[in-house]
């Protein structure tokens, strides 16, 4: 199948009453156990990286990676830029062939936000690609992908969501109620109330929830009930992936790689359909 737009996978979420699941990736092991878990599952699913991950693995390597894979597969797959820092990382990735970009300025005042998202906003539909864009600020625990470690969590405010994405025209977007990227130190506390108010005066578009890892199953379905329909996950997948790794390279060493990351590979496997059958979207390709 040919790669889609977020809008396209979200929509269908949201009318279905399911979320599909965002996986952060940054190697060949990643793309390969993501897309085998999805597909197994027969389950929409977007892949994602950050800046530091398509730097990393180079963004037409990346692109081409999933193209090749999902050419054989039966299910739709989105290519998604996660946490876009600027304007020109944004274009830069539809270059590449990403099909959704998101450009975070939810750090920057307000009005400055929503000046930055409307240009990538311009540029990006004018290509066909949608956009994310994000209000509130979301926690780091930890350094990652994502950004530097910082302990600022931001709620939303509900009237500025309003307006950003009056004035921007964002495809979806990602508010800030009380979750985080990374390992959480306790049980996250969502704001629910904050969600409600949110998605009763954005118009009914997607709502993305960043910081899945962690978060109890019971609170991303209710997130979902409550307009969520694309929720990240990164690192519990890198978590699954090292933890694996490291038991194995204890063992007897026969110095074969493939031997090596096949554990780790299968151990992500398992981990992604986990989190696709947390947020009901198995089946749902």
């Amino acid at each position: 199948m040919p790669i889609v737009t977020n809008k396209e996978l979200l929509v269908k979420a949201k009318a279905g009453h399911y979320a599909v699941p965002a996986f952060n990736t940054n190697n060949l092991e990643y793309i390969q156990a993501i897309l085998q878990a999805a597909s197994e599952l027969h389950s929409p699913v977007i892949l994602e990286a950050a800046k530091s991950e398509v730097d990393y693995m180079g963004g037409h390597t990346f692109v081409g990676i999933v193209r090749s894979i999902v050419a054989d597969l039966s299910i739709p797959v989105g290519i998604h830029l996660d946490h876009g820092p600027s304007y020109d990382e944004a274009i830069r990735a539809i270059h590449y062939g990403f099909k959704s970009v998101m450009y975070d300025g939810s750090l920057l005042p307000l009005d400055e936000n929503i000046a930055n998202t409307k240009a990538v906003v311009k540029a990006a539909h004018a290509c066909g690609v949608t956009v994310e864009g994000e209000i509130g600020v979301i926690g780091q625990a930890a350094n990652s992908p994502e950004g530097a470690k910082h302990d600022m969590i931001g709620i939303a405010d509900p009237v500025q969501c309003e307006r950003f994405v009056k004035e921007t025209g964002i495809d979806c977007l990602a508010a800030g109620i009380g979750n985080a990227h990374g390992i959480y130190k306790k049980k996250p506390e969502l704001h629910f109330d904050v969600l409600a108010d949110i998605e009763k005066r954005v118009g009914g578009i997607p709502l993305v929830l960043h910081g899945g890892t962690g978060i109890p199953e019971e609170d991303l379905r209710k997130a979902i009930t409550m307009g969520v329909s694309k929720i990240n996950f990164g690192t519990v997948m890198r978590k699954a992936f090292i933890e694996q790794l490291a038991i194995d390279i204890k063992g007897p060493m026969d110095w074969e790689l493939m031997a090596l990351l096949t554990p780790a590979k299968n151990k992500m496997i398992e981990t992604a359909k986990n989190h696709i059958r947390m947020v009901m979207s198995n089946g749902k390709a």
